[in-house]
């Protein structure tokens, strides 16, 4: 089957409540998904977003379409301007339509808002679409830089 794609929609990117239901609905998908999709390594799915992404330099990032949210990202910061992008989730219903990279661009955006000069991020092996959206986005492969235990490729861009 081949997707309906409407080019006349568009995404609104904006910070977003990390205690709002829209975040934390998002939030449980994206856990919900990486689960099934890592499986069998166990994730723990869970729908309120930690406190690295709430307090100074970090933040929720929400993509709405037609006034529903339909994707989200979390940045944490990593010291010396630079920020971790995490939990960017897109949802199914919105895939194929290059939402993904409007809500990368917003949220390369708000990192520049936060005074990032750089964005680092990592992905599973199964979450090709990702790598292929960070890839064709700018981003570049680096060495390992955090201890996700189910990452297999680590990227990073300058913002500047």
């Amino acid at each position: 089957m081949v997707p309906v794609v409407d080019r006349t929609l568009s995404m609104r990117v904006d910070r977003g409540d990390p205690d709002s239901p829209e975040a934390s609905r998002l939030l449980e998908a994206y856990f919900v998904e990486l689960r099934e999709r890592l499986a069998p390594v166990p994730v723990q799915v869970v729908s309120r977003w930690p406190d690295d992404f709430r307090g100074s330099g970090g933040a929720v990032v929400l993509g709405s379409v037609e006034g529903r949210a339909v994707g989200c990202a979390g940045l944490r910061p990593l010291g010396e301007g630079a920020l971790e992008l995490k939990h960017f989730f897109l949802a199914p219903e919105v895939r194929g339509r290059g939402f993904g990279r409007v809500l990368l661009a917003g949220v390369e955006e708000v990192a520049r808002t936060l005074g990032a000069r750089r964005l680092l991020l990592d992905t599973a092996a199964p979450l090709l679409e990702a790598a292929a959206l960070y890839r064709s986005a700018g981003y570049e492969d680096v060495p390992r830089f955090n201890d996700n235990p189910v990452a297999v490729a680590w990227f990073a861009r300058d913002l500047v």
